[in-house]
C-alpha cells in the first residue's frame, strides 16, 4: 500500500498551495481531485472556443512577498488591469464601488437629502454609543446610516442570499471590509460631501472598497493560476490524481479508498488535509455524531448557476462586472471576458456570463436550460445591456457548494464541526473545506500557512479563525 506525509482531498488552489509548501521542503503529497482538472470554483471551461471562467475571479493583494511568489509560478502570465465596475439602479448604470457622492446625485431629491442626513447623522451618534455588531444589517447600517442601507445593502444582499441581511452574520461583512480602510472612506466620503465635490472617483477611494482596486488576471482564464501552482507541486513530486471518486476514510488505519477509471485504490496517510465540503467529507469517514450531523443539518452552501451568452460583437461595455440589485432581474452580476483579456473570445466576439445564485431546493436551480437562457436574455435586453440581434449562443453551468452561507448561528453550528472533524493528524482548509468566505489570494495563504504550522511543527496545526489577511511569511 502507498503511503504519504499528507493527502489532500480536493485540488483547489487552497490545497494546491498546501501541496506546494509541503513539496518544497521534501514531504510526500497526495491530492485526490474528482473533477478532471485542478482548479475548484478557480476554474476554467473552454466551449466552443471561449474560455470562460465561473464568473468573476481575479488575483489581487496586499501581502507582496505573497503576490512575488504567485507571479513567479512556472508557466503563468497574469496582466495588472484596474476593475471597473457598475451597478445597476435607478435606470443608470452608477459606477461600483459606490463613490457615495454620486449615489446621491443620481437619486431623487427627496432620498438624496434623507441619506444625507442619516448618513451624518449615524456618524456623530456613532461615536456617543458602541453598539455590538451581530449582524450583516447591524454592520452596514453603523457605517452607512439606515437610509444608505435601504438603497446600497438591502436590495442585493437580499437578492444573493435569499435572505434579509438582518439574518446574515455580520462576519461576512468584516471578511469583506477591513474596519480602518472604511473608516478612512466615511472621512473621505464626508469631506466630498461637504466641499461638493463631484468628481469622478479616484484610484485611492476605490481601493479601499473589497471588489475594487488593482488585481492580476492570466491571459486564458483563471484556470492558469491552478495549473501553474500544480506543475510547481509535480516539479517538487506531489502526485495529483483527478477524475478520481473518494469512496471512504477509515480515520482508525488513516486510510483512504478512492476510485479511478472503474478501480479502486487504498492509500495511507501521515495526515490527512481536507478541502471538500463539510457535509462530504463527514459522510465519508467513519467516525459519527449525533452532535456534529444535527449541526451539518443546518448549516449550507449555496449554490449557483452560471448562464453565459455568446454575441457577435467585440464588446458590450469596458466594465469587468456588473451589478443587478434589482429583484426583478434574474441575475446578480454580468462579467464580460473579453474585457479581462481578448484571448478569452474569439476574434469579434464576446461572452458574458451571468450569475444566479440559489439553494438546489429553489424551484430555478431545476428549470431547464431554455428557460434559464430566455429569463436571462429577456432581462438583458430589458435593460439594454445587449440587443438581440448580437445573441449567437448560450451555455449553462451549474455548481454546487460556492459559498458558505452565513446565519446569525453559524459560528455556533461550525465550531461543533470543526472541533469533530480537526484531529491530531486531520485538518480542514480552503473556503470550501473550513467553510471561510475568503478570496483566491485568502485561500491560498491559507494552505501557505497550515502548511507553515507543520513545518514549524507547532502544537495546533489549524487556519480555524485565522486573520489571513495578516500572514506576512
Amino acid at each position: 500500500m502507498e503511503k504519504f506525509d499528507f493527502l489532500v482531498l480536493g485540488g483547489g488552489i487552497s490545497g494546491l498551495g498546501f501541496a506546494k509548501r509541503m513539496s518544497e521542503k521534501g514531504f510526500s503529497v497526495l491530492i485526490i481531485e474528482k473533477e478532471a482538472t485542478v482548479g475548484g470554483l478557480s476554474r476554467t471551461i473552454f466551449h466552443n472556443g471561449f474560455y470562460l471562467d465561473f464568473c468573476a475571479h481575479r488575483f489581487h493583494t496586499n501581502n507582496k512577498k505573497l503576490l512575488d511568489e504567485v507571479l513567479s509560478l512556472p508557466g503563468l502570465k497574469m496582466n495588472k488591469h484596474i476593475k471597473r465596475s457598475r451597478i445597476y439602479m435607478f435606470g443608470k448604470y452608477l459606477k461600483y464601488p459606490f463613490e457615495i457622492q454620486n449615489l446621491l446625485r443620481a437619486m431623487p431629491i427627496s432620498k438624496s437629502l434623507l441619506c444625507i442626513f442619516s448618513f451624518v447623522y449615524n456618524f456623530i451618534s456613532k461615536k456617543l454609543q458602541k453598539k455590538e455588531l451581530k449582524s450583516y444589517k447591524d454592520w452596514f447600517v453603523s457605517f452607512y446610516g439606515f437610509q444608505l442601507y435601504n438603497i446600497m445593502c438591502r436590495p442585493y444582499t437580499s437578492k444573493i442570499w435569499h435572505i434579509d441581511p438582518s439574518l446574515i452574520s455580520a462576519d461576512w461583512a468584516n471578511q469583506r471590509f477591513k474596519g480602518e480602510q472604511m473608516g478612512q472612506l466615511i472621512k473621505r466620503v464626508i469631506k466630498k460631501i461637504l466641499t461638493l465635490n463631484f468628481s469622478k472617483y479616484d484610484l485611492d477611494d476605490d481601493s479601499l472598497a473589497p471588489d475594487g482596486g488593482p488585481f492580476f488576471y492570466p491571459l486564458r482564464g483563471i484556470q492558469e493560476l491552478p495549473d501553474a501552482l500544480a506543475k510547481s507541486c509535480d516539479k517538487n513530486g506531489s502526485k495529483i490524481i483527478c477524475s478520481a471518486q473518494v469512496l471512504s476514510i477509515n480515520t482508525q488505519a488513516q486510510t483512504v479508498t478512492y476510485r479511478k477509471d472503474a478501480s479502486d485504490m487504498t492509500v495511507e496517510y501521515g495526515n490527512l488535509i481536507s478541502t471538500i465540503p463539510l457535509h462530504s467529507f463527514y459522510a465519508l469517514q467513519d467516525r459519527k455524531s449525533s452532535k456534529v450531523e444535527s449541526a451539518l443539518a443546518n448549516l449550507k452552501y449555496m449554490d449557483i448557476i452560471f448562464v453565459y451568452v455568446f454575441l457577435k460583437c467585440e464588446r458590450i461595455s469596458n466594465d469587468h462586472w456588473l451589478y443587478f440589485p434589482d429583484p426583478g432581474i434574474i441575475f446578480n452580476r454580468a462579467v464580460e471576458f473579453s474585457n479581462w483579456s481578448p484571448e478569452m473570445c474569439p476574434a469579434g466576439k464576446t461572452s458574458v456570463c451571468f450569475d444566479i445564485t440559489c439553494f438546489e431546493s429553489d424551484n430555478i436551480w431545476s428549470l431547464s436550460d431554455t428557460d434559464l437562457a430566455a429569463k436571462t436574455i429577456s432581462d438583458a435586453i430589458k435593460i439594454k445591456y445587449f440587443k438581440q440581434n448580437d445573441i449567437e449562443s448560450y451555455h449553462i453551468f451549474r455548481t454546487k457548494f460556492a459559498y458558505p452561507f452565513y446565519d446569525l448561528d453559524y459560528k455556533n453550528k461550525l465550531d461543533i464541526i470543526v472541533d469533530f472533524l480537526e484531529t491530531k493528524n486531520c485538518c480542514l482548509l480552503g473556503r470550501t473545506g473550513i467553510f471561510q468566505y475568503n478570496n483566491s489570494d485568502n485561500s491560498i495563504e491559507m494552505g501557505f500557512k497550515l502548511a507553515d504550522s507543520f513545518i514549524e511543527n507547532e502544537p495546533k496545526k489549524s487556519v480555524y479563525c485565522s486573520n489571513i489577511n495578516s500572514i506576512s511569511y
